[in-house]
């Protein structure tokens, strides 16, 4: 039904890590069924975080994967990627609720126009039997202002770095994304910095949506050990009854909650349980 892409300007801003986050916690908050692409390499990006398939060695260049982006590509290029089918190719991270599209294997490459094509299949099939899909634009072998171009609904994911929220407000944000609805998210924030989120408003006349999520040493440390579903769930039940301001939960709470509402997912559910 819905789209969203998170995409940087800049590098290094965790775009992967907000993208899998934002993907759980949709996931255990809302009765939604997501779809998480990754639209880069096998075990890198999103899938960093999670799990770890076992590596292909140097010199094998091609790999026929029973699932993931080198599936869907063959199954698009044989003419039969459909909604029955895509479910097959995609690994279930929560069951009924999240599944994941992993990365390509294959060291051959494609046109750009070819894996823009796949890319437009992929999300029109997807969008038949998923109410959200959710991209990760960082880490994509795809160029990522088509990923943007393809969302309904984009998270910009900066940090406190004035020069780059400089640039983007003043230069990125009129030039590029002028008529794309968007949200943009400060990771990895620093609640004692003097760059608030009131201030980054009121400095750029900003009057669209924004969050925070603060930086937390636990969920580091969850990517690192590719643990972030169990960290994430534990938080989450840990919270639920009173959510501590500032704390990731109430972070990750705030963002899922403006992605829903931006891209008119929370409506849509409300009448969704009116009518069931």
């Amino acid at each position: 039904m819905s789209t969203i892409a998170f995409w940087s300007p800049f590098a290094e801003m965790g775009c992967s890590s907000s993208t899998l986050m934002s993907a759980y916690a949709t996931a255990f908050q809302y009765r939604t069924r997501v779809l998480l692409v990754n639209t880069g390499q096998a075990n890198c990006g999103i899938e960093a975080g999670i799990f770890q398939d076992e590596k292909l060695p140097a010199d094998v260049l091609y790999s026929f994967e029973e699932s993931g982006w080198d599936a869907i590509e063959r199954l698009f290029i044989s003419g039969s990627l459909n909604k029955h089918n895509l479910r097959d190719y995609t690994k279930p991270l929560l069951k009924d609720r999240l599944d994941l599209l992993t990365g390509s294997m294959n060291k051959s490459e494609r046109s750009a126009s070819e894996k823009g094509e796949v890319l437009k299949k992929l999300l029109e099939t997807a969008n038949q039997c998923y109410d959200l899909v959710l991209l990760d634009a960082e880490r994509s072998n795809i160029n990522p202002q088509l990923i943007v171009q393809q969302a309904d609904y984009v998270v910009v994911v900066l940090n406190q770095n004035m020069r780059n929220l400089k640039q983007f407000f003043e230069e990125i944000l009129p030039e590029q994304l002028n008529e794309q609805k968007l949200h943009v998210l400060i990771n990895k924030y620093d609640s004692h910095s003097r760059v608030t989120l009131s201030n980054i408003k009121r400095g750029f006349r900003y009057k669209g949506s924004i969050s925070a999520i603060p930086y937390t040493t636990g969920y580091l440390d969850a990517m690192n050990r590719r643990d972030v579903a169990r960290y994430l769930q534990l938080e989450n039940l840990s919270e639920k009854k009173d959510v501590r301001k500032g704390s990731l939960t109430a972070g990750i709470g705030e963002l899922t909650r403006l992605i829903m509402d931006g891209a008119g997912m929370r409506t849509m559910l409300k009448r969704l349980e009116r009518g069931a």
